[in-house]
């Protein structure tokens, strides 16, 4: 029987190979699709997924709400991890980590593309990276030791045997030890890490400093909805009871405080809220609160394009093959009549839809592997179909998916033919069944919903990562430097102390401005907390900056004035700031020069209020800011510098042999604002391309699809044609005949698009504090091109049919 149904399959497949091409075509496109997406999916969701004990580690957050502003910092203080260690039984392990040093040099060359963290000695075993070399519960107890992963021992030794050898670290090259080497490639995590070093646990309890990253691993068997709880329960009671001794404030209650009382002392009367972010550590990478939702979005949008493409891949094949049933019917009828069973037509048609599926998927194999280096490259990522770590994992997924096509594909039509009645079908009457119609109709539409919705989604998506790259946003971000401060002795020189310096680079040909930052547009890095002003609350971004800061940047000044030197000593002894507009309006200023607030225990004045400007992103709406010169020690950890237009790299040269008379012995790191700003956007810019790529591949295999089914039904519909034309149709005549069900059937399904693209976009929207609003005139340019491209589609093959000789199709009648 499998001989026969084998015969069978490949003579009709043969017999109808037009048809089983455009099946194949299609289907093969779709899966190449899919696969490539799934095998991006993999890569992403697979971190922090390559031991079981990660199920039971957690990143620790905290989440601020004073007033209407939300912050939410990943950090933590190290006394949490202390308290935690100390009385909570459900905690297997809790350790701290922080940043490294930014410098690290191995014979006589410097890698600043490396991460170096710090981590106290427990971190691995809250943390279970796998050793290659070394002891995992013992590697960073010595102060000097240091662990390093795989890339980094090949990178600086050409080898994984370096247990023992030394690399030096920080300005004062210190020299550490390697104690330990994990595997980076087997343990694909969100803490990137190079390079580790010990870090010490404070002995002083501290509540205000949150300034380190923690992790905690519970216990096996301990349920995580009934242990956190308790955890938030246990810091919150500390951190209100150091806060009340620090106020010399009592409390008389014995026993752990209630959330509720804790923050009934920690807001003293504000409208403030503390509560901590327990993220599971293998979420993190995809959707942690603390990096935005980008991430997530492009996760979502994928899979939905993974989906789309291939459903509209088996719409194609089961709308094709219901709309060529026509030709099979009286083979079903003679069969039946001939008592062949009902189970055994299934079968056979099922196994036809097999041998199609599986040359699909070979040629969509084939596919993947071509398209790989562009994907790769579109995504920045490095991923390979045989060469995965997680091929297993991959051939599963695929082989589900083989079979879910097949019988999506195929188990329809299977049916659906062999329930035909053998007294209708060998009357030859089935192409007119209503039924038959209705469902071509149907899936027609569905395909056309998936197509016009996906180009629709692009167009708004490519509008706003459009308006986001035009968008004032209140700075010059053009030919303006930011260049790393790496010495101590420069990030902790006050701005009056650092006029020297910066006069020197000034005289630079090509130098227009220079100025010192806490803070780089677009990077990382700065401080915030909550002031005061005639006790209303609110959260405010910290700048600690240098003279001419606005005026590098190009931020315009409202009113008031910004700092200088001449002011510095009189700025400084009442402090003053400047304020964003954001500020002024939180606070209902209306005549902010003058108004003084505290923040930290400083009473600061303000001297002037600067326009707001977005050096973030297009997420969160520009924060109330203030920006300080001042004589206290804080780190300026950016020099900003803006030069002319015209030969910006020969400037760029000329203030790299400065610097290095400045910061002597180390290198000069330097970024364009321009490039940082477009990597802020980079994820966004990813999602566009991946809209427009596989928007592109949905219509092509629409297209594809009614191309065929037109063809059909230009063939069906011969005889009607040649009658009509002796009868003295006109060709437009005939061609309007036969594009009206199409048309009709696709403007249809643009109108349940514009539905569906409208409720997506402005959803996906309302996630940018600065969007545009959904433009209508893209819905009206979709319809337009989708019903262009639909009327050319059919009338090539309606003109073909129309312009057949009459006598050809009516001879034999």
């Amino acid at each position: 029987m499998f001989k026969l149904n084998l015969k069978i399959a490949f003579r009709n497949i043969w017999k109808n190979r037009s048809a089983s091409f455009v099946n194949i075509a299609g289907l093969a496109f779709g899966l190449a699709g899919f696969i490539l997406i799934l095998l991006y999916l993999n890569y992403e969701t697979g971190y922090d997924k390559w031991s079981p004990k990660l199920k039971n580690v957690y990143k620790v957050g905290v989440h601020f709400r004073v007033g209407a502003a939300d912050e939410w910092w990943e950090t933590m203080p190290a006394s949490f991890i202390s308290l935690i260690r100390e009385k909570s039984p459900d905690v297997e392990s809790a350790s701290i980590t922080g940043w490294g040093n930014e410098v690290i040099e191995h014979d006589r060359q410097f890698y600043y593309e490396l991460n170096a963290r710090q981590a106290d000695s427990t971190f691995f075993r809250t943390f279970p990276f796998t050793f290659l070399q070394g002891d995992i519960n013992t590697a960073l107890d010595q102060p000097k030791s240091v662990v390093i992963n795989k890339k980094t021992a090949v990178m600086l030794f050409g080898t994984e045997q370096v247990l023992g050898k030394t690399i030096k670290l920080g300005l004062k090259k210190e020299i550490h030890t390697i104690t330990g080497v994990w595997d980076n490639e087997k343990n694909r995590t969100h803490f990137w890490a190079d390079v580790i070093t010990p870090l010490p646990m404070p002995t002083e309890e501290h509540w205000g400093n949150f300034s380190n990253n923690s992790y905690i691993r519970l216990k096996e068997g301990v349920d995580p909805k009934v242990a956190l709880p308790k955890l938030t329960r246990l810091f919150m009671d500390a951190k209100a009871r150091w806060s009340a001794r620090n106020a010399n404030k009592v409390i008389n209650t014995k026993g752990l405080l209630t959330i509720a009382e804790a923050q009934a002392i920690l807001n003293e009367g504000r409208d403030s809220k503390t509560e901590l972010i327990y993220e599971q550590v293998g979420t993190v990478f995809t959707s942690s609160v603390f990096y935005g939702k980008s991430k997530t979005t492009t996760m979502y949008v994928l899979s939905a394009l993974a989906i789309f493409l291939l459903a509209i891949a088996c719409i194609n094949f089961t709308n094709l093959a219901i709309a060529h049933a026509g030709k099979r019917a009286r083979e079903i009828g003679v069969k039946k009549v001939l008592g062949v069973e009902k189970r055994m037509l299934v079968v056979q048609f099922l196994f036809e839809t097999f041998l199609q599926t599986t040359c699909a998927f070979l040629v969509g194999l084939t596919l993947v592997e071509l398209l790989l280096p562009y994907f790769n490259s579109l995504l920045g990522t490095q991923l390979s179909l045989f060469g995965a770590g997680n091929a297993f994992l991959l051939f599963l997924q695929v082989t589900v998916v083989f079979i879910l096509v097949t019988l999506c594909a195929g188990l329809y039509p299977a049916v659906y033919f062999s329930g035909f009645l053998p007294v209708k079908v060998l009357k030859g009457n089935f192409d007119r069944s209503a039924r038959g119609v209705f469902i071509r109709k149907v899936l027609v539409v569905t395909q056309f919903v998936i197509t016009c919705t996906f180009i629709i989604c692009f167009a708004v998506m490519f509008s706003q990562l459009k308006f986001m790259r035009n968008k004032d946003v209140g700075l010059q971000r053009d030919q303006v430097l930011s260049v790393n401060v790496q010495t101590d002795r420069i990030k902790e020189m006050p701005a009056d102390k650092f006029e020297q310096i910066r006069q020197r680079l000034k005289r630079i040909e090509g130098v227009k401005q220079v100025t010192l930052s806490s803070r780089s547009p677009w990077g990382n890095g700065g401080s915030s907390g909550d002031l005061n002003y005639l006790g209303q609350n609110l959260m405010v971004q910290d700048y600690y900056i240098g003279f001419d800061y606005f005026e590098t940047l190009g931020a315009v000044l409202k009113s008031g004035r910004a700092f200088s030197n001449a002011t510095f000593r009189a700025d400084t002894t009442h402090v003053g700031s400047v304020v964003n507009e954001a500020m002024v309006k939180a606070l209902g200023l209306k005549k902010p020069i003058g108004t003084v607030y505290e923040r930290g225990g400083t009473n600061y004045r303000i001297l002037g209020v600067v326009k707001d400007f977005n050096d973030h992103g297009f997420e969160t709406e520009v924060k109330p800011s203030h920006f300080i010169v001042s004589q206290r020690w804080y780190q300026y950890g950016n020099l900003l510098i803006s030069i002319h237009a015209e030969n910006p790299q020969e400037t760029l040269k000329k203030i790299t042999e400065a610097w290095t008379k400045i910061e002597p012995g180390l290198p000069v790191r330097s970024t364009w604002l321009d490039e940082s700003f477009a990597k802020n956007m980079k994820d966004y810019q990813r999602q566009g391309v991946l809209m427009q790529v596989f928007s592109i591949a949905t219509l092509c295999i629409a297209l594809l699809g009614l191309f065929a089914l037109a063809t059909y039904n230009a063939r069906v519909r011969t005889r009607e044609i040649a009658v009509r034309r002796v009868l003295g149709a006109s060709t437009s005549g005939i061609l309007k005949l036969l594009n009206r069900e199409f048309v009709a059937l696709v403007a249809v399904a643009n109108i349940i698009a514009f539905i569906i693209a409208y409720i997506l976009m402005n959803k996906w929207l309302n996630g940018f504090a600065y969007r545009i609003e959904v433009p209508v005139l893209l819905f009206v340019l979709t319809g337009f091109l989708s019903l262009l491209l639909t009327i050319l589609t059919v009338s090539w093959q309606a003109y073909k049919a129309a312009m057949t000789n009459p006598v050809d199709a009516l001879k034999y009648e």
